[in-house]
């Protein structure tokens, strides 16, 4: 029997943490047009950094002078991790917050030399640092190398019973999905996110017209990629372990199908690209289990009908599913009620041209007669 509620709570924390990434992306592509092509890079920088710290902290606290990779510290780790509620719950707001910091720094840092230069060499700029941290996270001895570290403390291993220990971290990652969403929508919705969309439309105009468009760029560049830190260390946390091999370049592209499949531009296409393809990871995921024997890898298979998906919403949704809505600032309402009483005006003109123009026919066809 299908248990709805064993579902949610192993399905909604990863669709909130693709829906975080699918927002940054959005910020950084629909509304400002950088494209971001190491998204990915923050994730895993924020990823790191929370399990560095969650578990160099409580092996500290504790007195334990294990390296934080080694089998040692996995096996205490599993011993200790529940013990302390309040030590949970404040690792885990740290290294929330640790993790918005470092990744806003490095993207902040990586992208800066390369604003000015335009926006493809930006992005391949920071497609090559993503995969360079990769490589470089695999041949770092203090965590993990290749193998990454196990064991990163769950922020509710405290609550012995499983479902509500989950159930309360899907509660944490819906509030921190809905903080986001308010803030990039209200962010959106302002007189900078008015200069974001002006510096997507044309640049050197708004460089004519005074805005300072690298400065811009940067700053929203930090808080893009903080944000994406902080969706790597939910993602830690839900699993309770972090490998570099996780972060490959797909990662990214995937967050780019959610947001072409959503629409660029709009926030709640964002989400919606978000919840379309975590539904569509699940099922797969699913499917693999049901036919351990199947010819096709449903991995495949779920790249298949997301690339079909993407076609069809292209050839018939270009702006995808939903399209970026209009600004209503005062000023628009204004203008947009007059413009709306004017075509108003100039249909009825129309209409009462047509008539005269009917009855001054009928009146020359009458003096011929």
């Amino acid at each position: 029997m299908f248990d709805i509620v064993s579902f949610l709570v192993s399905w909604f924390p990863i669709f909130s943490i693709y829906a975080i990434l699918a927002l940054c992306l959005n910020m950084e592509i629909g509304y400002t047009g950088m494209a971001n092509f190491g998204l990915v890079a923050f994730y895993a920088i924020g990823a790191f950094v929370a399990g560095y710290t969650s578990m160099t902290i409580f092996l500290s606290f504790y007195g334990y002078n294990y390296p934080i990779y080694s089998l040692d510290a996995i096996i205490t780790m599993g011993k200790i991790a529940g013990r302390t509620p309040w030590l949970n719950i404040s690792v885990f707001i740290l290294s929330l917050i640790l993790a918005f910091l470092v990744a806003g720094l490095a993207g902040y840092l990586v992208s800066f030399p390369t604003l000015r230069v335009g926006p493809a060499f930006l992005g391949i700029t920071i497609l090559s640092f993503g995969e360079m941290l990769r490589v470089f996270m695999k041949h770092f001895q203090p965590t993990g190398g290749s193998y990454g570290l196990l064991g990163i403390p769950h922020p509710f291993a405290w609550v012995s019973d499983p479902l509500i220990k989950n159930l309360l971290f899907v509660i944490v990652t819906l509030v921190i999905l809905i903080l986001v969403f308010i803030y990039f929508e209200l962010l959106a919705n302002s007189p900078y996110g008015r200069a974001l969309k002006s510096i997507r439309e044309d640049e050197i105009a708004s460089l004519c017209l005074g805005k300072p468009v690298p400065r811009i760029k940067a700053e929203l560049l930090f808080v893009a990629s903080g944000v994406s830190g902080i969706a790597g260390a939910l993602y830690v946390f839900y699993l309770g372990s972090v490998a570099p091999d996780m972060f490959v370049t797909a990662v990214t592209f995937e967050v780019w199908s959610m947001v072409i499949l959503g629409g660029r531009g709009n926030n709640m296409g964002a989400i919606l690209g978000a919840l379309i393809f975590s539904l569509l990871n699940r099922a797969t995921a699913i499917l693999n289990f049901i036919f351990l024997d199947l010819l096709i890898d449903p991995n495949y298979i779920r790249w298949m009908i997301t690339g079909i998906l993407i076609i069809i919403v292209l050839m018939y949704r270009p702006k995808g599913i939903l399209a970026e809505k209009t600004v209503k600032t005062d000023a628009w309402r204004i203008f947009g009620e007059a413009q709306r009483d004017w075509d108003r005006i100039t249909a009825m003109i129309q209409v009462a041209n047509r008539y005269l123009k009917r009855a001054f026919h009928w009146l020359i066809g009458r003096e011929t007669k």
